[in-house]
């Protein structure tokens, strides 16, 4: 027995407490996985090509959307019902006009070289529950203001129906996506595949701006655009993207 106890004070100094080996922590709980729908694994196939097919580049802009304002609130105190106009379908109208003057961002890359589009059908994003799609307004250069708001909101219901047509699902040459009703200032796209180019809308808020050398409170939009640089090049977008922004701001041309 006082053998044993001068082996343990010897390898532990009196008035040194011992310390017990720390017993390793417990494993956490095991994770949930959910498997992907058919929606989610088509969205992430599709966006991962698009990202390692389609070289990207972005041009960002903030848009004064004063008057756009004050020319919508005047056009829906004459129009009613599924007619009256949402910020989204000026920004539809606004990129019709500005596609007729910058065709290449209405076109697709084929292994023969830029196919330009006769007709503009623009995707616009739809929030589903299984995840966004982007179903196509067919034609919008024929189409007036009015009418781009009424086919639009029966674009959405039809989506979120589950009723789209087999043109509305296949057809697309220019994508706008807008998050601005969710409060989001800025959104960057992901090109869709056969497309050059993707809009991203964010909110319309007030912000101070200098006009004619004054501060000003302004109602302001950042606009940005996701353009394929084997499609186009910067100052091509840049000037593409100035067309928009004068559009918007100058919003006569809105009804043209």
């Amino acid at each position: 027995m006082e053998e044993a106890i001068a082996v343990r004070d010897h390898h532990a100094p009196a008035g040194v407490p011992t310390v017990e080996p720390e017993l390793p922590p417990p494993p956490p709980p095991p994770a949930r996985v959910e498997p992907l729908s058919r929606m989610r694994s088509a969205i992430a196939r599709n966006m991962t090509d698009a990202k390692q097919q389609q070289p990207h580049y972005y041009l960002t802009v903030d848009v004064d959307m004063t008057e756009a304002m004050a020319f919508r609130r005047h056009v829906n105190l004459v129009l009613h019902g599924p007619q009256r106009v949402s910020v989204n379908d000026l920004l539809v109208r606004a990129c019709a006009v500005a596609l007729a003057s910058h065709p290449k961002f209405n076109a697709s890359l084929t292994d023969d070289g830029i196919q330009y589009h006769e007709q503009m059908d623009i995707n616009i994003g739809v929030a589903l529950d299984e995840g966004l799609i982007a179903p196509a307004l067919l034609d919008v250069a024929a189409r007036p203001l009015p009418e781009i708001a009424e086919e639009s909101k029966a674009l959405v219901e039809r989506a979120r129906a589950g009723k789209l047509r087999a043109e509305e699902y296949s057809s697309g040459t220019f994508t706008i996506t807008n998050l601005g009703a969710y409060g989001i200032d800025v959104l960057v796209g992901i090109i869709n595949a056969g497309q050059a180019a993707i809009l991203g809308a964010g909110s319309v808020t007030e912000r101070p701006a200098v006009v004619d050398g004054e501060i000003a409170v302004r109602q302001l939009m950042t606009l940005a655009l996701s353009a394929d640089h084997r499609v186009t090049d910067g100052a091509e977008g840049a000037g593409f993207l100035k067309e928009i922004q004068t559009v918007l701001e100058n919003p006569t041309r809105l009804s043209v």
